[in-house]
């Protein structure tokens, strides 16, 4: 009777959590932390999911973020069991989720997530959210900080970034404010720095590139946060986007696209984490929600809704050719020729940040 009593609590203690989220009336509730677009639309389709197959009435409360920093403190404080923070945040030592006895994500049950089998190889290799040789999130999307061109101004696809510093696009381009390091790596690469060199200042002529730098940024039309101002799109050439803009602007009756510069470019893959306050159903609800996004519909409104590159390969006549090719629809050799986000050393971050604000005084 104490062998079957003892192995009766085991279980409670093993499901516990579930048992909890099932309490007041069968309902449960799933708070996500994302970038804005990664989740809304979705709700009511998730929702009926999880109503058929757990019984349950889930609500979903939805927080956007403006800045990296809201992930950190969402996992931190437990108020997200759902994040999507790019895959350099992690490991940058101001936002390190992986403090000894204090991990803040939580491995996903990959047999929860079987869409994972198509992810693309070079996503599912990726070592950003890997530690200890353990997984801890799931790529989502990927989305280059990319040279877009209004093809109605420009009537061939630029090869170079160069093109910023032509005078005849003075005043005709926009450029981000918030992740100013992008900023300064295309001018890095502009003038002929390496990926091997642009993660680290110490590898970097500082003046020279604050001089490209400062250019840049005194010309720009504007500088965006978040994401790039499609409405702004048809009284410019030239932008840098992460995708999402020139989808959008295309979708009112521009027409733009994305350039594949000679120097190569940079790029970021965003994940699905569960942050270690999520337990028990609350968890598996998680990994129904990843599944969910990496479902082949899902992953087809990633490039119509989103303007940037599914992690999966099975999306098949989901998206058009036009589009297949703009954001590199499960073209898994192109991803090896763009630098992925790097966690760069604290006399780096530093220094970027330094140039940045130096750089923005040239628009006073």
């Amino acid at each position: 009777m104490k062998r079957f009593l003892a192995v009766l609590m085991t279980l409670l203690v093993m499901v516990g959590g579930s048992c909890s989220a099932w309490a007041d009336g069968n309902k449960s509730e799933l708070n996500i932390t994302c970038w804005d677009g990664y989740a809304k639309p979705y709700v009511d389709d998730f929702k009926l999911l999880v109503k058929e197959k757990y019984k349950i009435d889930l609500e979903i409360k939805i927080h956007n973020p403006v800045d990296q920093d809201e992930f950190y403190e969402a996992a931190k404080t437990g108020k997200a069991d759902l994040i999507s923070p790019p895959q350099d945040m992690v490991k940058n030592p101001k936002f390190y989720c992986f403090d000894e006895g204090n991990i803040l994500l939580r491995t996903p049950d990959l047999k929860n997530i079987p869409n994972f089998k198509h992810i693309l190889t070079f996503f599912q290799e990726d070592q950003a959210l890997i530690h200890k040789q353990i997984r801890y999130g799931v790529p989502y999307n990927c989305g280059p900080y990319g040279l877009a061109y209004n093809t109605e101004v420009v009537k061939s696809s630029p090869t170079s970034w160069n093109i910023f510093w032509g005078p005849q696009y003075k005043g005709k381009y926009t450029i981000n404010n918030n992740f100013p390091k992008c900023n300064i790596w295309i001018s890095a690469l502009s003038l002929g720095y390496s990926y091997e060199d642009i993660f680290e200042v110490s590898k970097l002529d500082r003046e020279k590139v604050q001089t490209r730098l400062n250019q840049l940024v005194k010309n720009a039309k504007s500088l965006w946060d978040g994401a790039a101002n499609a409405d702004e799109f048809p009284n410019l050439s030239l932008a840098t986007t992460w995708g999402f803009a020139a989808q959008q602007a295309n979708l009112k009756g521009g027409k733009w696209l994305l350039a594949a510069p000679k120097e190569g470019g940079t790029a970021w893959i965003d994940y699905w984490c569960i942050t270690s306050s999520a337990k028990g159903l609350t968890k598996r609800l998680c990994e129904e929600w990843i599944n969910f996004m990496l479902a082949p519909e899902r992953q087809a409104d990633v490039v119509h809704a989103q303007g940037v590159s599914p992690a999966v390969d099975n999306i098949g006549d989901l998206v058009t050719e036009t589009e297949r090719k703009m954001f590199h629809v499960g073209d898994n050799d192109y991803f090896k020729t763009v630098a992925q986000w790097r966690v760069m050393d604290n006399k780096t971050v530093a220094a970027f940040a330094e140039m940045w604000e130096i750089a923005k005084q040239q628009r006073k």
